[in-house]
């Protein structure tokens, strides 16, 4: 059982132009593996919905354990970027990707 008033969900919100999609899902899903295995990640989900002929707006929800639990993935997917040779800023920029990404808590917790 989880503690709800200590997880942490972090929602990454894309919008993806058409002619990215393919490439930009692939790195998402690998991103996604790799976030998978790492230990305090309660579960995770990526949803898509097409907004526009050319437009797609992607969700990515991760939900963690707690605090402790950010640093050592975002390591684990830095360390997995460098060896791949993965520039995501660089990819989104050629995309055109826009992102919007936040940490959230239960509502009502301080």
């Amino acid at each position: 059982m989880h503690d709800n008033q200590k997880q942490i969900i972090r929602v990454n919100r894309f919008a993806v132009p058409s002619d990215g999609r393919d490439e930009f899902m692939a790195l998402l899903e690998s991103t996604h593996g790799i976030i998978r295995k790492q230990s305090g990640v309660i579960d995770e989900m990526i949803l898509e919905q097409q907004v526009a002929t050319d437009l797609f707006s992607v969700l990515a929800i991760i939900r963690f354990e707690g605090e402790h639990v950010l640093q050592p993935t975002i390591a684990a997917i830095a360390q997995a970027d460098q060896t791949a040779g993965i520039d995501r800023q660089g990819l989104s920029r050629r995309l055109g990707i826009e992102a919007d990404i936040g940490f959230y808590r239960h509502a009502g917790q301080n």
